[in-house]
């Protein structure tokens, strides 16, 4: 009983850290978002953000490499994952890199009258940074360290935010969230660079590279689908909607569901590694899952809290060429209800080693959002979130559906027997 009570204190504190840390880097947020509301005229606004959405979509693929392995290996398999996950690292960021210049190249037909071929492609060499520390990250987040890990975090994103605003002050433009992101990307090597890391003391094996790359392939598919549920309404209403249309749509989008969905992924970051620890120690019961389901619906009521208190805060942080997005903003608050609990799926999903189920997750609430906006096709912002919010109550059908398969045959087994 003790050890269940430390555990869950555990995720518990963790969660706390990353939530309490992302709110702290997340109110900076604001900062970078006034500046870039008053510096940057609507397309402009609209046209920085789908740079920064187009790298926030590749960015999460690092979550598909040695990580997650390292995160849940056995103490034997450690040494091995860590030497050979370091090269998996390497190879994953550089096609990174790659990829993300040529749709760099190729963002002006995609989306014409949307000039930022030079800021994708010069956040795109940040990838090559991160293999350097990647060991440090990924043993953190094993042991269970969060709360150090939340704080570098929290501060990166703080430096990052500022460094925006004060580029956009001097005059920087649109050049100021590239400036942003290389100045994350600089500290983040820099904080991690002293934190202790295991030797490597693994030697290459085939075998053991092999069954990374494998098991990353599974994961890249999920977190590209993931990535893409998240962010694939940016694509869809630059598509959609004028360009001034869709710079307040943008505008709606980091008031509203960006901050919300930071905190939905601080939780599920501290969940990972949590599970991981009570899946290799064989203590995972159901009183940790009726826990887990109470924290949940605790974050859950953060974002419809959020959505409640957006008429407040936007037209008191914000001038009057922002004011008709406080409602398309509210909106989005209430899709990060829905996602917090499918991401929380997934977490388990992951933890139990079941990469192909995550994956047909992601994909099918990605495919019920996109069947919702090619069915309706609105073309102002307001009708487009209301759209998202409709399709986002249809993803929780499918971990529903998984959980009522899974008592079936649980029963069935029993009757059986």
């Amino acid at each position: 009983m003790t050890h269940s009570s430390s555990t869950m204190r555990t995720l518990l504190s963790n969660t706390s850290y990353l939530i309490g840390a992302e709110v702290v880097a997340k109110a900076s947020r604001l900062i970078s978002i006034m500046a870039m509301a008053a510096c940057l005229s609507a397309t402009e606004y609209g046209t920085a953000m789908l740079a920064l959405t187009l790298h926030e979509v590749l960015r999460l693929l690092l979550r598909s490499g040695a990580g997650a392995q390292v995160i849940r290996a056995s103490d034997d398999e450690l040494p091995a994952f860590l030497k050979n996950g370091l090269l998996l690292q390497w190879l994953l960021c550089g096609a990174l890199c790659v990829v993300q210049i040529l749709v760099a190249l190729a963002s002006t037909w995609i989306f014409p009258g949307q000039d930022m071929t030079h800021l994708v492609a010069l956040m795109a060499l940040t990838y090559l940074v991160f293999p350097l520390v990647c060991n440090q990250v990924f043993l953190m987040q094993r042991r269970n360290q969060m709360g150090l890990f939340g704080l570098i975090s929290s501060v990166c994103i703080i430096t990052e935010n500022l460094a925006l605003a004060a580029a956009l002050y001097l005059d920087a433009g649109l050049l100021a969230v590239v400036i942003g992101k290389w100045a994350f990307t600089i500290l983040w090597l820099g904080c991690f660079a002293f934190i202790q890391s295991s030797p490597l003391a693994g030697a290459y094996s085939r075998a053991v590279f092999s069954r990374l790359l494998r098991a990353s392939t599974q994961l890249a598919g999920s977190e590209i689908l993931r990535s893409l549920r998240v962010n694939m309404d940016m694509f869809v209403a630059a598509r959609l909607l004028t360009p001034e249309l869709f710079g307040l749509y943008s505008f709606a989008k980091s008031v509203g569901v960006g901050l919300a969905i930071s905190v939905a992924q601080a939780y599920t970051t501290a969940l990972y590694p949590f599970i991981c620890k009570l899946k290799n120690a064989g203590s995972f019961e159901r009183r940790h899952r009726h826990l887990l389901l109470a924290i949940t619906a605790a974050v859950s009521v953060i974002f419809i809290v959020q959505a409640l208190l957006v008429p407040w805060y936007v037209p008191v942080l914000f001038n009057d060429n922002w004011q008709g997005s406080f409602t398309t903003s509210a909106l989005l608050c209430l899709i990060a209800t829905a996602t917090v609990w499918v991401d929380s799926y997934a977490v388990m999903l992951r933890a139990n080693g079941r990469y192909a189920r995550e994956c047909q997750l992601n994909a099918s609430c990605l495919l019920i959002s996109l069947a919702g906006l090619l069915m309706i096709q609105p073309g102002q912002p307001v009708l487009l979130a209301a759209v998202l919010v409709s399709c986002s109550a249809l993803w929780l059908l499918f971990p529903a559906a998984d959980i009522a398969l899974k008592r079936c045959h649980v029963s069935a087994a029993k009757s059986s027997s």
